[in-house]
């Protein structure tokens, strides 16, 4: 998915976005909450071109970061409910964990400060000591000998707790990344939703803009899936739109963006793709969804057959998001209005 910050860093690396964010938001006067952490970690990482220059801009502007701006910049690009929740969660519990390193630390430190006034201490008895006093010499030995077998068996104690710790942190960390991609997956379909849609306009659509590289969108309804609901329920229902959305993963390449667009529309973002390339793809879903004829397993009976209309579009330099929406939207009520499970491309 174009707009998910997924990149596989070590722990060092890991620890440098950390320390870098943290200093951003300190001179922004940013307030160190967990969904303000994970918008300046991704700034930092430019994992997000569309966040990236959203901070960027507002930087060049002067126009400072408050309460409302930093709540913005979360819900646009990591807001949903599920991912909000888990980075509270997740927030919550690398705090613990940070926490208990903190504590072991703070440990050893004093251990090791003590462990210094006993050599001190050493230091001086040995000087004071005659060469004869054995015994006081044993004495002295032995207590540092006791001193420093404390401090390697606090060292060790260390080395074990921050290597657990580590392990906490790495198990965090692939926890929010699971819920970042359930955020930004229709759960029914497996491709991505409405909001792994949105995001991947936004970023390709301003790439598009630029003349970066071209960019086609197939709007892609199902015909009659009111029919398939209401004769045999919403289980078929639900498996026609498995169907389709498994039909358009299979036939996805690179940095296509195939998501669920809301009820039983699709739509299919080809990135680099002129129109006629965009248009004989359309056809080819077209064609390989027709094939599908629902059937029931038990009596043999059929269900019907599985076909969709489709509108397309290209992106063009004095585009917006929502004109391109509605060229490829007027495109596909056309298929639709001139007897469906055909494909139109926009008007010139």
């Amino acid at each position: 998915m174009g707009t998910q910050s997924t990149f596989d860093v070590d722990l060092e690396s890991a620890k440098s976005l950390a320390e870098q964010a943290t200093a951003a938001m300190i001179k922004y006067g940013v307030p160190p909450t967990p969904p303000n952490f994970c918008v300046w970690y991704n700034y930092v990482a430019k994992s997000i071109a569309a966040l990236t220059r959203d901070i960027d801009e507002r930087l060049a502007l002067q126009q400072g970061f408050g309460w409302q701006a930093n709540q913005a910049l979360f819900e646009r690009y990591f807001g949903t409910e599920v991912e909000s929740a888990a980075i509270r969660k997740t927030g919550g519990a690398l705090k613990q964990t940070v926490g208990k390193v903190l504590l072991r630390l703070d440990a050893a430190g004093q251990d090791a400060a003590a462990f210094g006034e006993t050599l001190v201490q050493v230091h001086g008895s040995l000087k004071s000591v005659p060469v004869v006093e054995g015994s006081r010499v044993q004495a002295v030995v032995h207590r540092l000998s006791g001193a420093t077998n404390d401090m390697v068996k606090r060292n060790r104690d260390l080395e074990s707790e921050l290597l657990k710790s580590t392990a906490e942190i790495n198990t965090l960390q692939d926890r929010l990344e699971q819920a970042r991609r359930e955020a930004f997956t229709d759960a029914l379909t497996g491709i991505g939703n409405r909001r792994c849609f949105d995001l991947a306009l936004i970023e390709h659509g301003e790439r598009a803009a630029n003349g970066e590289a071209e960019l086609c969108l197939l709007l892609i309804d199902i015909d009659h899936f009111k029919k398939f609901n209401d004769s045999y329920g919403h289980r078929i229902g639900d498996q026609v739109l498995k169907i389709v959305g498994g039909q358009m993963k299979q036939m996805s390449r690179g940095t296509d963006v195939a998501a669920r667009y809301g009820g039983e529309e699709f739509a299919l973002l080809l990135v680099g793709a002129p129109i006629e390339i965009a248009m004989r793809r359309a056809d080819q879903l077209r064609e390989a969804l027709a094939n599908n004829y629902l059937r029931n397993k038990a009596t043999g009976d059929l269900y019907g057959q599985v076909t969709v209309s489709i509108g397309v579009a290209k992106f063009r330099m004095t585009d917006n998001v929502e004109s391109f929406i509605g060229r490829a939207d007027a495109a596909l009520y056309e298929a639709k209005s001139t007897g469906r499970n055909r494909v139109i491309a926009e008007a010139a």
